[in-house]
């Protein structure tokens, strides 16, 4: 409230130094000096101040972005989940087989686990002093042909999100907004904020961490939409997200979402080996179609790569030339009744006859070398045991390991999604999740492993050495790769990104 204030009249004010008269003209002050006032000036008798209101105060929480629970790798999405860094699992036994018997962490280096998930990460946040370790997101663009020459209409409806609130200390419904914000034109967020009591709405839960540490927590489900039109991403992008309460404002999450504005192609050659007349010739159309669909759209896309099946080809060794060693070996590995049949030995006879009489063979090379852009996925109904498939590639101690650019899937594997992605995975230059590196072999030890058969990870096994099945097997689950593993894929020398 402002000053109270009068224009005088008539007025008279009597005091002890001083007389005012105040009239319509002049106002007169008798006193030890006269002063002249007009009296269409203001009079300010009083000023009156309102009691100060105080601000609400912002309360402190997390928010992360987590993918639905219907997740099936239509696009990428990776983050650091809590049973990497923290020990909330009990294992039986080691990679080694040896036994454990204890609850651990599943990853082994947990420090390099952390540093590996803010590799490329625009402006780290540590909200009020809290790791923070964002997500990550990989869509295709969705352009037309001038717009950018790779775009695709595969992501065109973008992604739908979960948001996920983490209390620090606990919140109430008191008007905070959850605001996303990218400064990307071409990287749409929708809605752009969320009221805290939507997600209060959705009922609080609890996990506990190690040492009695209790987590509270919201999820809203599909929460918002994440889209990238009309160009693509140059570099990895950024979207922030903030908590609003009046005229506070503060950082408490974020969102990385890859570039992609090179999108490399992986062309595939299906080639159905038979001998002897057997049925692999005439394998189900269907079974080609489901191929490549798994190909395009539940797994390479996430690291950005467009899959494409160029040719599905038949191969039949029993009608090749009976004079070359080459068929003669390759047969005689096949019906030998006097010893194993050598898995190694026939993806290394396969490869070779079909760089001679193959329809499809690479124009120039052969099909392990650098020039060869194709990857070729041989399907055979030989038995191989309890092996489903088997990758080629060649290294030693005094030479680095180097995938190959074929593998093939035996009996087993012919009817098992995981095993055909995975077999490509390791042609693209991955390792598995669990493997510790073969010296000998020259396979570098990476940075860090996860305890075989946990994860969800394309790369791992469907099995832990305990014997017990990995439970994202059931429901076909093991759908993901990882965004450091994006990164692996993307750089392989057998994909192609002039076409």
């Amino acid at each position: 409230m402002g000053s109270i204030i009068s224009v005088a009249k008539t007025i008279v004010e009597h005091s002890e130094q001083s007389v005012t008269y105040a009239t319509n003209g002049d106002i007169s002050l008798n006193a030890a000096n006269q002063v002249k006032l007009k009296s269409t000036d203001k009079i300010v008798y009083d000023k009156y101040k309102a009691p100060e209101q105080k601000e609400k105060e912002l309360k402190k929480f997390l928010v992360h972005v987590r993918r639905p629970a219907g997740y099936k790798g239509e696009y990428g999405f990776d983050w650091i989940r809590d049973e990497y860094i923290y020990p909330l699992f009990f294992i039986e036994r080691d990679n080694n087989g040896s036994s454990c018997m204890s609850t651990l962490p599943l990853a082994d280096n947990v420090e390099a686990v952390k540093s590996t998930y803010l590799k490329d990460v625009k402006n780290p946040v540590k909200p009020y002093g809290k790791d923070y370790y964002p997500a990550w997101l990989s869509l295709f663009p969705h352009t037309t042909e001038a717009q950018f020459k790779h775009g695709s209409s595969m992501n065109k409806n973008g992604a739908q999100l979960d948001v996920e609130l983490e209390e620090i200390e606990e919140v109430i419904n008191d008007g905070t907004e959850i605001i996303f914000e990218s400064k990307n034109p071409h990287l749409k967020v929708s809605p752009q904020k969320i009221s805290i009591g939507a997600l209060i709405g959705a009922g609080k839960k609890k996990k506990f961490l190690p040492n009695g540490v209790k987590v509270m927590y919201y999820t809203l489900k599909a929460a918002i939409n994440v889209v990238n039109n009309d160009a693509p991403l140059s570099q990895h992008e950024e979207i922030k997200i903030f908590a609003k309460l009046g005229s506070k404002k503060t950082e408490i999450g974020k969102l990385m979402v890859y570039q992609n504005n090179e999108i490399p192609k992986m062309e595939l050659v299906l080639v159905r080996v038979g001998y002897q007349g057997t049925s692999m010739t005439t394998i189900e159309q269907k079974h080609v179609k489901d191929f490549e669909y798994q190909f395009k759209r539940n797994s390479f896309n996430q690291a950005l790569i467009r899959a494409e099946l160029k040719t599905d080809t038949s191969f039949d060794i029993s009608t090749l030339p009976q004079t070359d060693r080459d068929v003669v070996f390759c047969l005689d590995n096949l019906s030998a009744t006097n010893r194993p049949f050598s898995t190694d030995a026939y993806l290394h006879d396969i490869i070779k006859l079909y760089e001679k009489y193959g329809t499809h063979k690479p124009a120039g090379g052969s099909i392990d070398g650098d020039a060869n852009k194709r990857t070729y996925i041989f399907l055979t109904d030989a038995p191989a045991n309890s092996l489903y498939g088997l990758t080629s590639g060649d290294g030693s101690v005094a030479k680095e390991f180097q995938w190959g650019n074929a593998y093939v899937i035996f009996l087993n594997g012919l009817n098992h999604r995981h095993t055909l992605l995975h077999e490509a995975g390791h042609s693209l230059g991955l390792q598995h999740t669990f493997s510790a590196g073969e010296p000998l072999a020259g396979l570098t030890p990476p940075p860090f492993t996860f305890f075989q058969g946990h994860t969800d990870n394309i790369m791992d096994y469907t099995w832990q050495k305990n014997g017990n099945r990995n439970p994202f097997e059931s429901g076909d689950k093991m759908c993901s790769f990882f965004k450091w593993q994006w990164d692996i894929m993307r750089k392989d020398r057998s994909l192609t990104t002039n076409y």
